[in-house]
């Protein structure tokens, strides 16, 4: 064997011993540590001649918590300005008794929680005491009717079943000024609506003239939303602060911002802008604010932006050139004006109500508007029936005016009527039409915004 050979097995036979010695001394300190814990008592009790049993000990369970001390209610009056009567020297055997209140007597009565906490003695006592006749120490008058005495249960159910005294004062309870029952009644003006208008109303300390409150109202003149400014006159009449109104006197003011309209709902700037504004105002004028519209305005106007969207619809009727050709202006206008359309100033002919209102209009195809001089020379290639649905009362019956005017007007043109995709329009379709015109002048009526009147106008215009 080699020396290196014989240097491998006497290390392994080194190692080995090694592992072999740890092993016997970790076992010899474990055995010593479980002696140590598990070392026999040097003394036993029951073996000891001093223990004995005692037979009058007594067992006893866990501890309970023992129950809350009762405590009585005793209702105390104490009558101001009058001598107090003498108290009884013992605890008597009812614990409420009510005794007869003085004949005259100004003052008025208080009435006062007195808590006694019960002990253990102090309940054993009124249980002694409660077999015992009521014998009251001091005399009462003569007048006076004598009660039998009343258990302390039937004391308390007559408690419960009779009403219960208010025990605010009289000075405590909040009394309305005439001038703020007047505050109260007083409607906001009728132009202003709280479904379309978050209004600012400020309680002005003394009257200020129209010109005065005009002056404030500068700080509204970079909002984009119509803003509109109200003052109440001595005669509580609510007027448009507009220069007419300068030398009038106002006792109230109202400042309102409409929320949308047909450009889109309020943005967060411009409604910060006119909160903020309207604030300002108040604080230079010594006035009170008091908000009246959506609690919150921003996503009320948004969904007020999104309902406009869905039943801001226009009916439009095309009338275009048939087999003959462009007809000429002058025909056109007779054809118009026999129909019982007007001519304005807009350059569109229209057709109005009783009460001067547009119901339909009649407009040029390629958005030339009309004018007398250019009809008595120009040719037509088509004009277009418009309906506006929100601005409309009665959609239906307008519409059906609109279909039979375009008709006449079609037939003595020798022209085609056609929808905005020029395909012919067919009864089928203008049924169709019909239908759907019901169907959002109804959501406009559910929403509380009347088409044809005048939130209707303010918010589609």
């Amino acid at each position: 064997m080699t020396d290196l050979q014989l240097a491998l097995i006497a290390l392994g036979a080194l190692i080995i011993i090694a592992v072999v010695l740890f092993n016997w001394w970790q076992e010899r300190k474990l055995h010593k540590e479980t002696e140590s814990r598990f070392a026999a008592p040097e003394t036993d009790v029951l073996m000891d001649d001093d223990f004995r049993i005692e037979p009058t000990t007594v067992l006893r369970d866990h501890p309970r918590e023992e129950p809350e001390e009762e405590e009585f209610v005793v209702r105390v009056r104490i009558q101001e300005d009058e001598p107090a009567a003498p108290v009884a020297a013992s605890y008597q055997s009812e614990p409420r008794v009510e005794l007869p209140e003085p004949a005259v007597s100004s003052a008025p009565a208080i009435t006062e929680e007195v808590r006694i906490e019960v002990t253990e003695e102090l309940t054993e006592e009124i249980a002694e005491q409660e077999t015992a006749s009521f014998e009251p120490d001091t005399a009462l008058p003569e007048d006076t009717v004598e009660e039998e005495p009343v258990s302390y249960a039937h004391a308390q159910e007559e408690e419960a079943q009779a009403p219960v005294a208010s025990t605010t004062a009289p000075w405590d309870e909040p009394v309305a000024t005439p001038q703020q029952e007047a505050v109260e009644s007083i409607p906001l003006p009728a132009d202003v609506d709280a479904q379309i208008d978050l209004s600012a109303v400020l309680y002005l300390p003394r009257p200020y003239t129209g010109a005065a409150l005009r002056q404030q109202f500068l700080n509204f003149s970079e909002i984009d939303k119509p803003v509109y400014a109200f003052g109440l006159d001595a005669f509580r009449e609510w007027h448009l602060l507009t220069r007419e109104q300068e030398q009038g006197e106002f006792t109230r003011c109202v400042c309102s911002l409409q929320l949308a309209d047909r450009s889109g709902a309020v943005s967060r700037e411009m409604l910060i802008r006119f909160q903020n504004a309207a604030e300002d105002i108040a604080l230079n004028l010594g006035a009170q604010v008091e908000w009246q519209g959506a609690p919150d305005p921003l996503p009320y106007a948004q969904a007020l932006d999104a309902f406009c969207i869905e039943v801001d619809k226009l009916v439009s009727l095309h009338i275009v050139q048939g087999s003959n050709g462009p007809f000429t202006g002058t025909k056109f206008r007779g054809l118009a004006e026999a129909s019982g359309m007007v001519l304005g100033n807009d350059g569109a002919f229209h057709y109005r109500d009783e009460q001067g209102h547009t119901s339909f209009s009649l407009i040029n195809q390629d958005s030339n508007p009309f004018n007398a001089e250019m009809l008595r020379t120009v040719v037509i290639k088509g004009v277009v029936f418009q309906l506006d649905i929100p601005h409309v009362k009665n959609c239906t019956e307008v519409f059906n005016q609109m279909v039979l005017a375009a008709r006449q007007m079609s037939h003595s043109l020798s022209a085609n009527l056609v929808d905005d995709n020029y395909r012919q329009l067919t009864d089928t379709q203008i049924d169709r039409i019909r239908q759907q015109l019901k169907m959002l002048h109804a959501q406009m009526i559910t929403r509380g915004i009347m088409p044809g009147g005048q939130t209707a106008s303010r918010l589609f215009s």
